[in-house]
C-alpha cells in the first residue's frame, strides 16, 4: 500500500524521532448520529441531535424518557451477544479497515486490543436478574440462566472484538466509569512504548439499559428535556449508547507500512480526585493538573492548545467543575482557547464518550472546524469559557480531550497534527514489590506472612471476616462490602510499607480486578425497579453497581490521586491487574500504584454462572477474598529507602494454548524456585516446554478458594515466600479464556 499524496490535517512521517511519536491511523464510531465516523461527525457539524424517546424499552415512570438511542442495532448470533458487543464490533471494524489492520497482520505485526466498558450485556440480562434476586426463582431457572448471562461481564465485548477483528497478540478490559474509553488509549500508548505490541486497537462501547437510565435518574442527574451543557438552566444530562475506537502505532511503524498518519496522540495525563463518589471535587484541580500534565508530556506549551473538546455532561455540578479547572489551567488564556461539548448531540455514551470524544477531538485537527455545544443559549456566568455555539472554521494543530468518571478517574488525552508533538522518551523502570496484603476466609496476613494463607486449605466458612475496626465508621459508611474488602487490604499494602507515607505526597495508582462487579445487588436493584417503579431507585446504591465502584470508593478513602481503575478477565482478573500495574510503573506512567483484586460471596455466581467455568463437583466451593501488592520502580524505593520485599523480574502476558509461555521470555528458574498455580493441571500444562516444568507446582485454590480473583491472593503470597527467604524466585502462572499471565517474583 503506497502512502499516496497526503490528505488536508493528515500527516506523512518525517522519520524524526518516530519511536517516541504515537500516531492514529484509524478511527471509528457508531451513535445515535450515525454507525461511521464520517456519520457521526457530518451529523456533529450540523448541529443534529440523537438524543430522542427511547424505543428501546418502555421508559414509563423514568425521570427522563429520552436518550441518545442508536438504530438498527439487536441481532443476536448467540447468548453471549450484546448491543454493546454489536456496537463495540462495528466500530471497531471500522478502525481496523481504515488503519489497514489485516495488512498489518499479514506483515506478522503484533496487534493488541485494549477496550472500556461499564454496562457490557446489562440490557439483555438485567430481567432475568431480577428474577435470580428471588431464591426460589435462582432454584427454579439456574439450569438455563447461565447461558443468558454469557454477555454480562463488560470483558464480553472484548471477547467479541477479538474474536471478529483479531485474534490479537494480548487484550485487555479496563472500566473507569466515564473515562474507561480514554484511559484504554493511554494504556495502549503505554504498550507501544514499552513495545510489547506494535499496533493497538483501542477505545470503549456501552450499550443503553434500564438499570443507568433509572440509576442516573435516582441520583437526579437525568434531565427530563434535551440537556444544555454549561447553560444557566441546565439540570442534568440526556444517556447515551455508542462505541468508539482508534488505532495507535508508532509512527515509524506506519511509516515502514505506508499507511497515512491522522495525527499524533501527543500527551496523555492519568488521575483521581479523591473527593466523593459522585460528586466532582468543586475547584476542578485534578482536570486542571492533568492538562497542564497532559501538554507538558506532549512537549507542547499552553500557547500551542487550540481547542478542547470538554467532558461537558450539563450537570450542574460537573459543569461549573470542569470550568474551574480550565479556568486554573489557562490563566489569561481562558477566553481564547475554544471549548464544546458534544452531550447534547451523542448523550452521555458512559465508558464509550472518552473514546467517541477522541475521535471527534482528531477530526477537528484534520477538517479544521471546530463542532459546536447543541443547546447552550444562555451561558452560565459560572462557566465563562470561550464557548463554540455554531460550527467554525478554526486552524488547530493541537487539542485536548477531557473525560470524568465516578470516583472522580479523570483523563485528559492531547492530540496534535504539529510534526514536533513528541511524548518525551522515558527509561524503563526496573520493578519492586514493596508491601503485600491479602485477606481470606482463613484471615488476615500482609508484608512477609502472606505466604501463611497458603499453608492449608480453606476449611469451614467461605465468607471473610472484616474486623469493623480496620475501618473507619464515618469515612466508610458509603462503602459496600466488595469496597471494604478491598480498600482494607489496599490499606494495609500501602500504609503497612514502612516510609512510604512520608515517601508520597498521594499521588500514588489504585487498580483493581474483579470479574463481576457487585452481580448480586444489580439484581436486586432491578427487582425493586421492576417490581415498585425506577422512582423508587436507590440513590445510595446505584454508585455501588458501577464496575469501578470498589476503586473509587477505596481512591476516596485513602485519598489517592493516582491513575485508577478496574480491570476485567474472568478467572485471571488479578493476574491482570498486577501486568497492568507492572507496566504503568516500568514506563513511568505512575512512580507507584497498589494492585489487587477482589471478589465477595455471591450466590448468583455460586448458583447459577459457577457452571460456566467448572463442575462443582470437581473444584472446591467458592470463597470470596482480596489481596493488594504495593509496586514501585527500584530507584524511588532506593531513594526513598522503601523497603523491598520483591522484585519483579519478569511479567508477561500471552495468548493461552499449547506450549505459548515456551515462546515468552521468561526469567529462568534458580534453585528451589516454586510454580504457584490454582490447580497443578494448570500449572503443568502453563509451563510444560519450559525450564520452569521440572519446578514443583504448588497449586492454591484449595487455600484461596475457587474465585476470579484467587490470582491477586497467589501474587500477594508468592511475594511472601520471596521476601522471608523460602524461595528465591516464585513463578505465578494464570489463565482465563484466550489470555494467560506469568509473573517471576525473586
Amino acid at each position: 500500500m503506497n502512502p499516496g499524496d497526503p490528505q488536508r490535517g493528515e500527516l506523512e512521517p518525517d522519520g524524526s524521532d518516530e519511536d517516541s511519536r504515537i500516531a492514529v491511523s484509524g478511527v471509528g464510531v457508531v451513535s445515535a448520529l450515525g454507525g461511521t465516523a464520517e456519520a457521526t461527525w457530518e451529523g456533529i457539524l450540523a448541529g443534529r441531535r440523537g438524543v430522542r424517546e427511547l424505543t428501546l424499552f418502555n421508559a414509563t415512570g423514568h425521570r427522563s424518557t429520552l436518550a441518545a438511542e442508536v438504530a438498527g442495532i439487536g441481532s443476536r448470533p448467540d447468548d453471549s451477544w450484546s448491543r454493546t458487543a454489536e456496537m463495540g464490533l462495528m466500530a471497531a471494524g471500522e478502525a481496523a479497515r481504515s488503519a489497514d489492520l489485516r495488512g498489518a497482520r499479514a506483515a506478522g505485526l503484533r496487534i493488541g486490543l485494549v477496550v472500556g466498558a461499564t454496562t457490557g450485556g446489562m440490557f439483555e440480562t438485567e430481567s432475568l436478574l431480577a428474577l435470580l434476586a428471588d431464591p426460589k426463582e435462582r432454584e427454579t431457572t439456574k439450569d438455563d440462566a447461565w447461558r443468558r448471562l454469557l454477555s454480562n461481564p463488560i470483558s464480553s465485548t472484548t471477547a467479541w472484538i477479538d474474536r471478529e477483528v483479531g485474534p490479537f497478540a494480548r487484550t485487555r478490559t479496563l472500566s473507569s466509569a466515564c473515562s474507561s474509553g480514554a484511559n484504554a488509549l493511554a494504556v495502549a500508548a503505554d504498550w507501544l512504548l514499552l513495545d510489547v505490541v506494535d499496533v493497538v486497537l483501542a477505545g470503549g462501547a456501552d450499550g443503553l439499559c434500564r438499570l443507568t437510565q433509572a440509576g442516573f435518574g435516582a441520583l437526579a442527574a437525568c434531565d427530563p428535556s434535551p440537556c444544555r451543557p454549561f447553560d444557566v438552566r441546565r439540570r442534568g444530562l440526556n444517556l447515551g449508547e455508542g462505541a468508539g475506537f482508534l488505532v495507535l502505532e508508532r509512527a515509524s511503524t506506519a511509516r515502514r507500512r505506508g499507511v497515512k498518519v491522522r495525527c499524533i496522540l501527543a500527551g496523555w495525563a492519568l488521575g483521581s480526585e479523591g473527593h466523593h463518589i459522585t460528586n466532582p471535587e468543586p475547584t476542578g484541580s485534578t482536570p486542571a493538573r492533568l492538562l497542564t500534565e497532559a501538554l507538558r508530556r506532549a512537549g507542547l506549551g499552553l500557547a500551542s492548545l487550540g481547542y478542547v473538546n470538554a467532558h461537558g455532561t450539563a450537570t450542574p455540578l460537573n459543569d461549573a467543575m470542569e470550568a474551574a479547572g480550565l479556568a486554573a489551567a489557562l490563566g489569561e488564556r481562558l477566553g481564547e482557547v475554544p471549548v464544546s461539548s458534544s452531550k447534547a448531540q451523542l448523550g452521555h455514551t458512559l465508558a464509550a464518550a472518552g473514546a467517541i470524544e477522541a475521535v471527534l477531538t482528531t477530526l477537528v485537527l484534520r477538517d479544521g472546524v471546530l463542532p459546536p455545544t447543541v443547546g447552550l443559549e444562555e451561558i452560565d456566568p459560572a462557566c465563562p469559557l470561550r464557548h463554540v455555539l455554531v460550527a467554525e472554521r478554526a486552524e488547530v494543530s493541537v487539542a485536548a480531550s477531557s473525560s470524568f468518571g465516578f470516583g472522580g478517574m479523570d483523563t485528559v488525552v492531547v492530540f496534535a497534527s504539529d510534526r514536533r508533538a513528541s511524548a518525551p522518551a522515558r527509561a524503563l523502570q526496573e520493578v519492586v514489590v514493596v508491601g503485600a496484603a491479602a485477606l481470606t476466609p482463613r484471615g488476615f496476613r500482609e508484608g512477609r506472612a502472606t505466604h501463611e494463607l497458603l499453608d492449608a486449605p480453606i476449611a469451614g466458612a467461605r465468607a471473610v471476616t472484616l474486623d469493623p475496626a480496620w475501618l473507619d465508621p464515618a469515612r466508610a459508611r458509603r462503602l459496600d462490602r466488595l469496597s471494604r474488602l478491598v480498600t482494607v487490604v489496599a490499606e494495609r499494602a500501602l500504609v503497612g510499607t514502612p516510609r512510604f507515607a512520608e515517601a508520597h505526597s498521594g499521588r500514588v495508582g489504585l487498580l483493581v480486578g474483579n470479574a463481576w462487579g457487585n452481580l448480586d445487588a444489580s439484581a436486586g436493584f432491578m427487582r425493586r425497579v421492576f417490581d415498585k417503579g425506577p422512582r423508587l431507585a436507590s440513590p445510595a446504591e446505584f454508585p455501588n453497581l458501577v464496575p469501578s465502584s470498589p476503586v473509587g470508593h477505596a481512591s476516596v478513602y485513602l485519598g489517592l490521586t493516582g491513575p485508577a481503575f478496574s480491570l476485567c478477565d474472568f478467572a485471571a482478573s488479578g493476574e491482570a491487574c498486577f501486568l497492568q500495574g507492572f507496566e504503568m510503573v516500568a514506563s513511568s506512567e505512575v512512580e507507584s500504584v497498589c494492585v489487587g483484586g477482589v471478589e465477595e460471596a455471591s450466590d448468583i455466581v455460586e448458583n447459577v454462572l459457577s457452571r460456566v467455568f467448572r463442575d462443582p463437583s470437581e473444584r472446591p466451593q467458592r470463597a470470596e477474598g482480596a489481596a493488594a501488592c504495593t509496586l514501585t520502580s527500584a530507584r524511588v524505593a532506593a531513594e526513598r529507602g522503601l523497603p523491598v520485599l520483591a522484585r519483579v523480574l519478569s511479567a508477561t502476558a500471552f495468548r493461552a494454548g499449547p506450549g505459548a509461555l515456551a515462546a515468552t521470555d521468561l526469567t529462568a528458574p534458580v534453585g528451589g524456585a516454586i510454580v504457584l498455580a490454582r490447580t497443578e493441571a494448570l500449572g503443568a500444562s502453563i509451563v510444560a516446554g519450559t525450564e520452569w516444568a521440572a519446578c514443583p507446582c504448588l497449586a492454591t485454590e484449595g487455600a484461596t478458594g475457587a474465585h476470579e480473583s484467587a490470582g491477586a491472593i497467589t501474587l500477594a503470597a508468592a511475594v511472601g515466600f520471596v521476601a522471608s527467604g523460602l524461595y528465591p524466585r516464585v513463578l505465578v502462572v494464570g489463565e482465563a479464556g484466550s489470555n494467560g499471565y506469568a509473573v517471576v517474583l525473586g
